[in-house]
């Protein structure tokens, strides 16, 4: 499966507070100035299938920070406090996610909007260097939340707030944010060929969102069409397919010779993109 997912804008460097409509974090001359960086979260682009999990991995650069709980991060659906409040975010709660229910026919869990943030423990300092400047005081903190991302977690934007603690009580904020999509699939992509040209046919689906099966047809998307003559370098822009109710698309194209075509599904904030080939 294609994971290009190049047009939604996966955020995996700090987020400015000035960006946010709150106070910009700048710097200052003082090594032991409490300050935050940088915070970049891996993977950047998470996609989670209909069943296992994504675990990740946060990285906060800070500085002026004390004590082993100096840094601390929260991982929650949503975009950044500052953006839907105005205000700079704090802490936040986290939440353990519902899981399905243990039966013949499970029932999918329920999960609202304020629910389903990732649960980080272990704070762990990488003090004196590991990709930070230990010459004018930054250190960079790793955070690998025990719980894994599965399709039981809200899909969309999410967002991570970390805050940096100094001597004195004082803190800094700084938020990222990520976006946690769902699998989708294209399958049985064909090519058939007649006397009017050729038709590429295909099925998309989509991890089911109610949790009932692994799969569900993802009706009403733009497939994009691409195909590349044998012998040749270059794609060449066939056009599009609106997938139907039952997540199948059809187009009929005037190309007769031979090579291969390509079918891009290219995704959206909730669900992942894929890519499928077929020589004919």
């Amino acid at each position: 499966m294609s994971r290009r997912l190049i047009a939604r804008a996966v955020v995996t460097a700090a987020v400015p507070l000035a960006t946010l409509g709150a106070a910009a974090q700048t710097p200052a001359s003082a090594d032991d100035e409490l300050a935050i960086r940088s915070v970049t979260v891996q993977p950047g682009d998470p996609v989670v299938g209909p069943s296992g999990s994504v675990k990740l991995v946060i990285d906060v650069v800070a500085r002026g920070a004390r004590g082993d709980n100096g840094v601390t991060v929260k991982v929650e659906p949503g975009p950044p406090p500052a953006a839907s409040t105005g205000q700079p975010g704090g802490a936040m709660q986290a939440v353990t996610p519902v899981k399905p229910a243990t039966s013949s026919t499970p029932r999918p869990p329920f999960i609202n909007g304020s629910s389903g943030a990732v649960s980080v423990s272990g704070t762990q300092s990488t003090q004196g260097g590991q990709g930070a400047d230990r010459f004018t005081g930054w250190e960079k903190w790793r955070f690998q939340p025990e719980t894994g991302l599965s399709r039981w977690y809200p899909s969309g934007q999410w967002t991570v707030v970390a805050t940096a603690k100094g001597a004195n009580g004082a803190t800094v904020n700084s938020y990222t944010t990520f976006y946690l999509r769902r699998a989708t699939r294209l399958e049985g992509v064909r090519v058939n060929r007649d006397a009017n040209g050729t038709q590429v046919t295909g099925t998309l689906l989509r991890v089911d969102p109610s949790g009932q099966v692994d799969y569900r047809p993802f009706a009403g998307r733009e497939v994009v069409l691409r195909f590349r003559p044998q012998g040749a370098a270059e794609w060449k822009d066939m056009g599009t397919s609106v997938t139907n109710k039952d997540g199948w698309f059809a187009s009929q194209e005037r190309a007769k010779n031979t090579g291969t075509w390509r079918v891009e599904f290219a995704g959206t904030a909730r669900y992942g993109s894929d890519t499928s080939d077929v020589t004919g």
